[in-house]
């Protein structure tokens, strides 16, 4: 089309619209296309539900089996260790962990060693984590002796912390 044919095309739309003789309208049917669109997405949509709600259903199912037969589990666990054991076992090695962190990091950030006195303490708390590890065996139950052990735990890091010493003079202000 060219620049004179736009714009007689133009005005006449203005006169028309502005006599109210005609509405403006498409060339086409458009209802037709856009009416595909719509069921288009309505069934795409559809089948994605279907697998959001199927999904749902099975995470359901798993959670409920898995509860289920955790509840009827015996009192040990599938390698014969009674469940105390084994969650004493988890508890020190988590803090076997916890403990080498410690040591790695302060060492590599201005270790200062242990003094003398430090590592008598720190081999008091040791041999007390042994001792109520021990009993927490013949006590599972014990509720105090589960809290001394994490007490215990957390006083050998305060321990080991304390003798972190900050090298840098502009740390220190």
């Amino acid at each position: 089309m060219s620049n004179s044919t736009a714009k007689q095309r133009l005005d006449q739309l203005i006169q028309e619209a502005a006599s109210g003789a005609s509405t403006p309208a498409p060339e086409r049917d458009l209802w037709r296309g856009i009416e595909h669109s719509l069921a288009r997405r309505q069934r795409r949509s559809g089948k994605w539900l279907n697998w959001v709600w199927a999904s749902a259903a099975c995470l359901v199912l798993a959670v409920g089996g898995v509860t289920f037969m955790g509840m009827h589990e015996p009192a040990a666990t599938a390698t014969g260790t009674p469940p105390a054991k084994a969650l004493l076992a988890y508890l020190n090695a988590q803090h076997e962990q916890q403990r080498e962190f410690v040591l790695t990091h302060y060492q590599t950030a201005g270790w200062n060693g242990e003094s003398d006195f430090v590592a008598a303490e720190v081999e008091q708390i040791r041999a007390s984590i042994q001792e109520v590890s021990a009993q927490l065996l013949e006590e599972p139950d014990n509720q105090a002796l589960w809290q001394l052990l994490q007490w215990l735990y957390n006083k050998e890091l305060e321990l080991l912390e304390s003798q972190f010493v900050v090298n840098d003079k502009l740390q220190q202000v």
